[in-house]
């Protein structure tokens, strides 16, 4: 057995090592380590030795070694200062005392209510565009899937239960996640995030408090969060329900709003592929402006193709990190303790030997004839194993709706040339998305 670490990418700067190339483009510094060494190499991270690995065989093993040799917690520092010690970002004991909770917020059975929260504010967005005009995708789908994550999680009334200042608030907390920098240097966006939590705090608790007074009147997920047992069996404090329910709009709005607007953004670019989504839609829904129901969505099989065919391209969560806890073997190398690993989305999911002209959009690839894309660690935007992301359908299902709706409603002109990735705080999201719309009659 080898017990040799991956070899170092070359370029590493003194001290800082890659930390600025990967500050400038995480993209071009992964597809550079591996045209020139391969699956897996070594970057460095200021201190840190970072292992990047690509493919369905590394990915499966990175997700199923996750609690035995690889733990979660230490790789998140940018997200415990901006949510708190919760779930994943807590030791592993609290993170799988609190997992039932998250669990049952996003049973089956939830998610009919939460299909009627997308489907309202997607309509009331749309019914608020009038019969034509311009818009940019990219800033239309933050605020639709902020109202979304708001009525679902909070209910029909959460605009006055949660007022202007919370969204506010929560925009310091999102704009400080910034997965390069230490959390604790005294940067502006570090100050206005330790600033905004209290306050939203304060808001949240007056929030909890009527649930807590009159738990008859409400089926949200505060209340879940509020009633459901850990494992076990104790109940979250109030504290810690705001710290997940702050995690969960995260989850909830900012990586849904950046593939949905790629999204659109594809089928518009691509009409071959659009003219299949519109025939799909008009062959199951009898009316343009009719909910988009769960019988519906179960036929909108080319829909979520083109769904997944996003997540492929443009994922939400492009890398995600693990420290090694006891020495792991990977690849013929051996990686020390303390040491970390990264998935990289950038080049596992265009790997010619995995799918066909791989830098085209096309949904097709994932039909039963081509059937690319099987192997469920090939594709990792959602993450995988047991820890793959436990509102990932939740994310489709929103994607769907705001398609089918808009599609069905809108002839849609893509006015944007250069639309490019947007990396650094939070979530990647796309540039600027200009678009002409025009209602159908």
């Amino acid at each position: 057995m080898s017990v040799s670490t991956p070899p170092m990418l070359s370029g590493a700067l003194p001290i800082i090592g890659h930390t600025i190339e990967m500050i400038r483009s995480r993209e071009r510094l992964f597809k550079r380590g591996y045209q020139e060494l391969g699956d897996l190499f070594t970057i460095k991270l200021g201190p840190l030795n970072v292992v990047v690995v690509t493919g369905a065989e590394h990915n499966k093993q990175f997700y199923t070694e996750t609690d035995k040799s690889l733990t979660m917690r230490e790789g998140y520092d940018f997200l415990r200062e901006a949510i708190g010690e919760v779930l994943f970002t807590a030791d592993m004991a609290t993170y799988y005392n609190q997992r039932p909770v998250l669990l049952e917020a996003f049973k089956r059975e939830r998610m009919v209510g939460y299909i009627d929260a997308m489907n309202s504010e997607v309509s009331r967005w749309l019914d608020a565009l009038g019969q034509s005009g311009e818009m940019d995708l990219s800033a239309e789908m933050l605020k639709v899937t902020q109202s979304v994550a708001g009525r679902a999680f909070v209910g029909e009334h959460f605009r006055e239960e949660l007022g202007e200042e919370f969204w506010k608030l929560y925009e310091a907390i999102g704009a400080s996640m910034d997965p390069i920098l230490p959390p604790k240097l005294p940067l502006p966006k570090f100050i206005r995030r330790d600033r905004a939590r209290p306050k939203l705090i304060q808001i949240m608790s007056k929030v909890i408090a009527k649930r807590r007074a009159h738990p008859e009147q409400y089926n949200d997920v505060i209340s879940i969060l509020l009633h459901t047992p850990c494992k076990d069996g104790t109940f979250m404090p109030d504290k810690t329900v705001v710290d997940v329910f702050i995690g969960l709009i995260f989850a909830g709005h900012e990586t849904t709003a950046g593939q949905a607007a790629w999204l659109l953004a594809s089928l518009i670019r691509h009409p071959k592929h659009l003219a299949v989504v519109r025939d799909e839609l008009s062959a199951n829904m009898a009316a343009a402006d009719e909910a988009v129901s769960h019988k519906v969505m179960s036929k909108l099989e080319y829909t979520y193709w083109a769904i997944d065919e996003t997540t492929r391209m443009y994922p939400s969560a492009d890398t995600q990190l693990r420290t090694v806890g006891t020495p792991i073997e990977i690849g013929g190398y051996q990686i020390p303790v303390g040491w970390r690993l990264m998935v990289n989305a950038t080049n596992s999911h265009k790997l010619a030997e995995e799918f066909s002209d791989p830098e085209v959009f096309d949904p097709s690839r994932y039909s039963p004839e081509r059937g690319e894309g099987k192997d469920p660690y090939t594709i990792v935007g959602f993450g995988g194993g047991i820890h793959k992301c436990t509102g990932m359908n939740f994310a489709k299902n929103e994607m769907a709706i705001i398609t089918a709706k808009l599609f069905q409603q809108f002839d849609v002109e893509l006015l944007s040339d250069d639309i490019r990735v947007i990396t650094g705080n939070g979530a990647n999201r796309p540039s600027a998305i200009r678009v002409r719309y025009t209602r159908k009659d």
